[in-house]
């Protein structure tokens, strides 16, 4: 387990299950009541911050890229979702992040992924994609862009399928 103190910011109750691989937990903020459940990747790259009492399932991969991910409060995703926050840039044939660094050329993002948010298993969202507070990502969904507020999206590529009504 890494020590609060290498943390950028760890809160209260937060529950982390065995064999995660945390890298540059500097970078990264952990509201309080976060759970993230057996064999998931954070990557710290440029800043990871994890609003209150979300839930990561196993097995799912956090800042895939090395950008910035903000995952809203009170929203969670199931198993093996992937949330990417940058990619190579295809305009330069050395494209492996196993080049040396003075080739390699990474386009990194902002992704975004709003408050009350559910993201269902297996869901892949690329970098620099906003997913709006309440929004709803179908099981195996490849999401490419942009998710309205209390919108259902599935497929892949995902794509708009209903509102979501909200109980009274």
């Amino acid at each position: 387990m890494i020590a609060p103190w290498e943390w950028r910011h760890i809160g209260e109750g937060v529950h982390i299950y065995e064999y995660c691989t945390i890298l540059r937990p500097e970078m990264i903020s952990l509201g309080d009541g976060v759970r993230i459940d057996a064999m998931c990747r954070l990557e710290g790259g440029q800043g990871i911050d994890i609003g209150e009492n979300v839930h990561i399932g196993s097995g799912s991969r956090l800042n895939i890229g090395g950008g910035t991910l903000v995952f809203g409060a009170h929203g969670g995703c199931s198993v093996n979702v992937v949330i990417a926050t940058g990619h190579p840039d295809l305009g330069y044939l050395h494209i492996s992040a196993a080049e040396p660094p003075e080739l390699c050329h990474v386009i990194k993002k902002r992704t975004v992924i709003g408050k009350y948010v559910v993201i269902f298993a297996g869901a892949i969202i690329c970098p620099g994609v906003t997913v709006g507070d309440g929004a709803i990502i179908g099981a195996g969904a490849v999401v490419t862009k942009d998710v309205p507020r209390f919108e259902i999206w599935a497929g892949c590529p995902a794509k708009f399928i209903k509102c979501r009504k909200l109980a009274q």
